[in-house]
């Protein structure tokens, strides 16, 4: 397996001391300054240690950690184990290791923090985990670096763009070939589950198709994708969509959507995960009866 499959490393340089911004990843009320809507640990003390426990929920995704390593305030690991819900309400679980680094840079005080999150395997899920692990790591730390520097709490703004409804990563060399797009130059995203009932379903499109271009501007790879769909927030406008299907290049147009079956945005203090996961089994019995 390629070793570069295997991680992702993401890093941003916040003007703010290590020890200011170690509170952020180091207590169960900074992780939910920033990016988690719930937030809870074993420990007697603020900071977390070495052994303690670290629950955090984030719309629907929950991570249940385990401090590994805790060197203040140069260093932070976690061992986590995720469990995340399906637009159908079933859910999947997946472990991975993720370590966050403080490096002061120059005599004032600003600081290169780095996260680096390790365990990816050559399964496909994990791989689409691994490169919307990578999004979403630059778009977390963009947003600490606001919230630290601004006093900004812009996670609404960044991680609630329209989704297409379909799981889907940057094409493999492989993938590529098979549609004839190797010898053309031409990447794009390989679509590899279409949920049912989503603006890509209701469009017409299939898993196995590579999508080359969407509203008009080309996604050669996942993050491309994100900041093409992202493109529409608030617009309300239909995507056009350029995808490779048996070697053939075709186009649909779909209505993006903000269901949060398809975004994960939901606010876990207002409805359970539980229930979030009932509510959508329930609504899929209902769309396969129709």
């Amino acid at each position: 397996m390629n070793e570069d499959r295997k991680k992702t490393v993401n890093s941003v340089y916040i003007d703010a001391s290590a020890e200011e911004i170690w509170w952020y990843v180091a207590t169960a009320e900074g992780w939910k300054h920033f990016l988690s809507d719930i937030a809870t640990y074993s420990g007697a003390q603020p900071e977390i240690a070495r052994g303690d426990e670290l629950t955090l929920v984030i719309g629907e995704l929950t991570n249940r950690a385990v401090c590994a390593e805790c060197v203040k305030p140069d260093l932070i690991r976690f061992d986590e184990h995720y469990t995340s819900i399906f637009p159908d309400g079933s859910r999947w679980e997946y472990s991975l290791k993720t370590s966050f680094i403080f490096e002061p840079i120059g005599s004032g005080p600003c600081t290169k923090v780095t996260v680096t999150v390790e365990g990816y395997t050559e399964d496909e899920m994990l791989q689409w985990v691994r490169e919307c692990g990578e999004t979403g790591w630059r778009q977390s730390l963009f947003h600490l670096k606001n919230t630290i520097e601004l006093g900004l709490d812009l996670r609404n703004s960044i991680f609630n763009y329209p989704r297409l409804g379909v799981m889907n990563y940057t094409a493999t060399p492989a993938q590529l070939e098979e549609q004839g797009l190797a010898g053309a130059g031409i990447r794009g995203n390989f679509i590899g589950t279409v949920y049912p009932n989503s603006p890509a379903h209701r469009a017409g499109l299939r898993s196995g198709i590579i999508v080359t271009s969407l509203g008009g501007m080309p996604v050669p790879t996942y993050n491309d994708f994100v900041k093409a769909l992202s493109r529409f927030y608030g617009t309300g406008k239909p995507a056009d969509i350029v995808f490779y299907e048996r070697g053939e290049r075709c186009a649909v147009t779909a209505h993006l959507t903000y269901d949060d079956r398809f975004t994960g945005m939901i606010d876990p203090n207002e409805i359970s995960l539980d229930e979030i996961s009932i509510r959508r089994r329930e609504l899929s019995a209902v769309e396969e009866r129709e």
